[in-house]
């Protein structure tokens, strides 16, 4: 038997070598005939020469290669690709596989009426870029972008507007790579028509500096970038809806848009009472923290909005060496709230170690009006191929108006132990103006690679406010009953100043390794001076007090010398740095009765690494990690007793020290083009020294001592998987997000040390349907079908260190589900409705959730054109939504839970109304997808070419 192993291996060789001459490989590059372009995922059928049976396939690559194995032999070779004229090559694999360059023809008749069956390619991965395929989430001809982004998967919309994609929050919405009202993306989501999005891209963006000097400045941001249509990049389009319900709902809005020879002009407007903020409220967020009240939340998501906006953005391209662009905008928001708030603050006597918990319910309701105008600019000049310089103006002014009204009552366990109670009013008006600038210059100096920038920016900013503050509490204590009285008005100003110098250096060494060393300087000041004067008893408010006056003066000093070597090769590329940063910080605290002096001197050092792996364009895997030192702000350093709130006195530390973060980040993303499957691993990792966190005691009467310490031990990591993924048909797809995160937070409870961890799992399984069905023979109207199936599962778990607290140790669970649908006939009828499902178990009593909403609606195209639309929706047809619910705040110190008023059930009928007019002719259809609404296999698609990214 020994004998025979050699002749067995032997024959084995000879076998696989015998096997592998019997296989080949047919290659190819396919491109554009007019332009020369690579075309990607155009299709490869390999065809029996004898009777052009399908023998196998698949579809070119992101440069347009292909590279399809077969069996020796005569074939066929097909190359199509929707909109081109198809090619045929007969390959006898024996003499020749290599067919070089393809290139394809456009085919006007293809491209004006062939519709197919097949879908496109919901999502997939180009790079650093995640794309959706806006034709595969079918939405209303009345849609914004917003309802666009609420179907995509791993992407949530809460009810403020803000929109995060697998975690991360989006900070600004680009049009076709060009900033679109840059500094708030609710302009774009709430404004513009989700008819003119061919694609929606999701890219980590780079800051200008970043990608001048090559080098990551850890200013990345994650954007959105709309790619529009073909058909409506040359020309004007418009549309505007105005609609009038029960329940006195309103809703008007409009938006007209001009796009001609890369330049863009959009102008947009609305007003409505549904909760539908097109803006952001920044001058009500400024003056959040100056008011006293009841600590009550104003916005989108609370109480019963109305909201008046309108803005203008243009950008231009008067030649190849200046691009500038910007906008303006205005809005003007009216929030009514009514608010109860449960907290039980976690209370352990320091002396017996037993509970003493204590339960407050809050009653609050108020008003708040804010009127924001502000304005964004960019200038950005080429003189020659080597230079680049950016200048970024902004400004905004605002007023903001605020009235609040509270009760609230405090005990211990029992409802007759109580601490105290009472009433209060609050009133606050005031003005809010920012102005701020940046100019970038960076210039190749001789050699690739070797570059100098320059960077100088700054800020100055003014807040002014007047109010008044009045309440009375009565304290129950073992010494006896007392009345507190406060009735007051105070002058608020808040007012500052920064610039930051930032020079950068890259030399090239060797080969594609390059070496940057940096400097900045930077520099603030703040001044916080509020004046208060209480009632003398005649209703004068001469008298100053001096509890609650204060003047805060802070200037901050920090300089930073950073290295940073970076390495970049065919399929990875690394970084790593250090930064060295001595600051000094200088304040002054004065009140009436004394002036104390505060000062800081920090050297503090900031690590960073990046590692980046490219399998392919659709595969790769990116690595981060940065580590940052925090200084203490002046207030938690002034030792200076703050006695403005009587049931929240807070007094500073003056021996904190500097916080100590360390960020890791990882993502890998897979996208494989033949199944149009996409899967996407995000995660992170966050662990902080000496963490700075609230200490409080909690006295006899319910008032709260808080001062400031540092603690050890606290971190939280962070693990989400994305899988969105057709089925054979592509007709059917599924999409699951699952996440799991884990946190250990360490602080104080009255005082003693509590580690409270929380571990939380939760899954987002969903399935889509979409086809179209009962089509007229010639394929130009159909009637198609979009339905979604989702369901989710929540859990959350948090325990507690402290022996006394082990009871308050929380289990709960959150479930879920939905139904969307949305049918269009060919006539012009579409019918939407969406099914939500809430529940949970294991809160507090009186925050079960088991809620249903039902919204529906149903809307006929009219005219000839089709571009006229009447609709009618109905929004919480059970009524169940009679309050919003927001879910607790776990801490080591305390559990809360508030209810809020929202809108009521109403119907809206509404009519919208689309007008354009487009180079070449383009139609509403171009608009719409196709004839009568029905899919094509659109750009991005299997056939269909997949655009290069936003230009940037």
């Amino acid at each position: 038997m020994k004998r025979n192993i050699p002749l067995l291996l032997f024959l084995c060789i000879l076998f696989q070598l015998n096997a592998q001459s019997q296989t080949a490989n047919i290659t190819g590059v396919v491109f554009d005939d007019a332009t020369k372009e690579n075309i990607e995922l155009a299709s490869i059928r390999i065809l029996n020469a004898k009777d052009s049976t399908y023998v196998t396939g698949g579809v070119t690559a992101s440069d347009g290669k292909f590279n399809v194995g077969v069996k020796q032999g005569n074939y066929i070779a097909h190359i199509s690709f929707l909109g081109y004229v198809d090619q045929y090559f007969t390959v006898n694999t024996r003499n020749k596989t290599a067919l070089g360059n393809i290139y394809l023809k456009e085919d006007g008749i293809t491209l004006r009426e062939a519709v197919v069956t097949a879908q496109a390619i919901e999502v997939k991965v180009m790079g650093d870029t995640v794309e959706y395929n806006a034709d595969s989430y079918k939405v209303q001809e009345s849609a914004v972008v917003e309802d666009l982004v609420k179907k995509l998967p791993g992407a949530e919309v809460d009810s403020d507007g803000k929109i995060t994609v697998n975690g991360k929050e989006i900070k600004k919405i680009l049009v076709d790579g060009k900033e679109f009202f840059s500094s708030d993306p609710k302009v774009a989501s709430k404004n513009l028509p989700a008819q003119m999005v061919d694609k929606l891209q999701v890219l980590d963006r780079k800051s200008d500096m970043a990608l001048m000097t090559g080098f990551d400045d850890g200013d990345e941001e994650t954007v959105i970038n709309l790619t529009i249509k073909k058909g409506m990049k040359e020309g004007l389009y418009g549309s505007g809806t105005a609609g009038a319900g029960s329940e006195d709902r309103y809703g008007l809005s409009g938006i007209v848009n001009y796009m001609r020879n890369e330049s863009q002009f959009t102008l947009l407007g609305g007003i409505n009472n549904t909760n539908n903020e097109g803006f952001t409220d920044n001058v009500g967020n400024s003056f959040r923290g100056t008011r006293g009240g009841g600590g009550m939340n104003f916005g989108g998501r609370y109480g019963l909005s109305k909201s008046t906006s309108g803005g203008f953005n243009f950008a231009l391209n008067p030649s190849d060496k200046l691009k500038w662009g910007g906008n303006v905008r205005y809005g003007e928001t009216n929030n009514d709230v009514q608010q109860s708030t449960f907290t039980q603050t976690y209370i352990t006597d320091t002396i017996t170690g037993l509970r003493k918990d204590q339960y407050e319910d809050r009653w609050n309701m108020g008003v708040n009006k804010s009127d924001n105008f502000s304005g964004d600019f960019r200038f950005e000049w080429s003189p020659d191929a080597v230079t680049k310089i950016i200048f970024s103006p902004n400004f905004q002014y605002g007023k903001n108006t605020n009235i609040q009204k509270s009760n609230y009552f405090t005990s211990l366990v029992n409802p007759t132990d109580t601490v105290n109670w009472g009433n209060s009013e609050t009133y606050s008006e005031g003005t809010s103006k920012n102005l701020s600038g940046r100019l970038d210059i960076s210039r190749e100096l001789g050699k690739k690679g070797r570059v100098l920038s320059f960077s100088l920016s700054g800020g100055y900013n003014d807040l002014e406010s007047d109010g008044a503050n009045w309440s009375q509490t009565k304290y129950k204590v073992a010494s006896g009953d007392s009345i507190g009285l406060r009735d007051q008005i105070y002058n608020l100003k808040n007012d500052g100043y920064n610039w930051r110098a930032y020079v950068s250096y890259v030399e090239p060494i060797g080969n594609n390794n390059f070496l940057q060393l940096t400097y900045s300087y930077r520099k603030s000041h703040t001044e916080n001076d509020r004046n208060t004067f209480k009632n003398d008893g005649l209703g004068n408010y001469t008298e100053v007090d001096a509890s609650a006056t204060k003047k805060l003066e802070n200037d901050f000093t920090n300089q930073e010398i950073r290295a940073n070597f970076k390495a970049v090769r065919e399929k990875y590329d690394y970084t790593i740095g250090l930064a060295l940063q001595p600051s000094k910080m200088e304040s002054v605290t004065s009140t009436p009765k004394e002036t104390k002096p505060t000062s800081n001197n920090v050297f503090n050092y900031a690590p960073i690494a990046q590692f980046n792996y490219r399998w392919s364009r659709q595969k790769n895997l990116r690595i981060n990690y940065d580590g940052s030192t925090s200084q203490p702000s002046a207030t938690q350093l002034s030792d200076i007793r703050d006695e403005s709130d009587p049931l929240n006195i807070t007094t500073g530390n003056p021996n904190l020290k500097p916080s100590f973060s360390n960020r890791f980040r990882v993502r890998f993303q897979n996208f494989n083009p033949q199944q149009g499957s996409m899967m996407g691993l995000f995660g992170n990792l966050n662990f902080t020294l000496n963490d700075i966190v609230t200490k409080t005691i909690v006295s006899e009467n319910g008032a709260k001592e808080n001062t400031y310490d540092n603690i050890n031990g606290n971190w939280n990591a962070f693990l989400r998987m994305m899988i969105n993924k057709p089925l054979s048909n592509r007709k059917f797809s599924i999409n699951s997000g699952t996440g799991g995160s884990y946190q250990q937070s360490n602080g104080y409870t009255n005082g003693a040390k509590n580690a409270a961890s929380t571990f939380n799992i939760s899954e987002n399984l969903g399935i889509r349907y979409r086809s179209d069905f009962g089509a007229y023979s010639n394929q130009k109207m159909a009637n198609n079908i979009d339905l979604s199936l989702r369901g989710n599962f929540g859990y959350n778990n948090t325990v507690n260190s402290l022996e006394s607290l082990k009871e308050m140790n929380l289990n709960t669970f959150d479930y879920g589900g939905s139904f969307e649908t949305t049918l269009q006939l060919y006539f012009g009828l579409t019918f939407s409705t969406d099914i939500r499902y809430t529940t949970n178990s294991g809160y507090a009593n009186g925050y079960k959730l088991n809620e249903w909403l039902w919204n529906a609606s149903i809307s006929q195209q009219l005219f000839k054109a089709k571009n006229g639309t009447l609709k009618f929706s109905v929004n919480d047809i059970l009524k169940q939504r009679e309050k919003i619910v927001s879910q607790p705040n776990v801490s080591s110190r305390s559990y809360v839970q508030s209810t809020y008023n929202t809108l009521p059930s109403y119907f809206m009928v509404s009519f919208s109304y689309r007008f354009q007019s487009f180079k070449g002719g383009a139609k509403q259809s171009d608009m719409d997808g196709g004839e009568g609404g029905g899919w094509r296999r659109g750009p991005g698609g299997p056939g269909g070419r997949g655009p290069g990214g936003p230009m940037m």
